[in-house]
């Protein structure tokens, strides 16, 4: 059987998994991102702003660490990101993985304390810098995306 670019039932369309992820976002936005994933490599981590964990370490805290997710591991200011700072195209998982222990070793800050072990840690990270999601092509069109709930988690 082939593709016919028709979506599954299963799957959902990747304008559907950005609208899930990103509701508040224009359609123009919506948009780019699609374009964005269906030219790049997979799988995408998309990662949604923490607006506690801005409030508490800035803006400017927050780009770096984008920023790092963007160039991590990579040459000659290549970015991963074509500059969203929430959306990052990686050649395989593996990748993804050791780019996000790479963050943590350089930007700790940006991960958390699970909130049932925050009382026993005094002064530790209460919010994550965002929400992970993982978001793989299945095709053209369709897409697998979950939210990784653990990958801000201090290990």
């Amino acid at each position: 059987m082939y593709n016919t670019g028709e979506p599954e039932m299963n799957e959902p369309v990747i304008k559907d998994a950005l609208k899930t992820i990103f509701p508040e976002a224009s359609k123009e936005k919506i948009q780019i991102y699609e374009t964005q994933i269906v030219q790049e490599d997979d799988p995408v981590l998309i990662i949604t702003p923490n607006a506690n964990w801005i409030n508490q370490h800035g803006i400017q805290a927050y780009n770096s660490v984008m920023d790092r997710f963007a160039t991590e591991g990579l040459r000659n200011n290549i970015c991963r990101d074509k500059n969203s700072r929430c959306l990052f195209h990686f050649r395989e998982g593996h990748e993804l993985m050791t780019v996000r222990d790479a963050i943590y070793q350089s930007s700790a800050h940006a991960f958390y304390i699970p909130t049932n072990l925050q009382a026993f840690i005094p002064g530790c990270q209460m919010f994550p810098i965002g929400e992970a999601w993982i978001l793989t092509k299945t095709s053209l069109q369709n897409s697998d995306f979950y939210q990784d709930e653990r990958f801000f988690i201090d290990s």
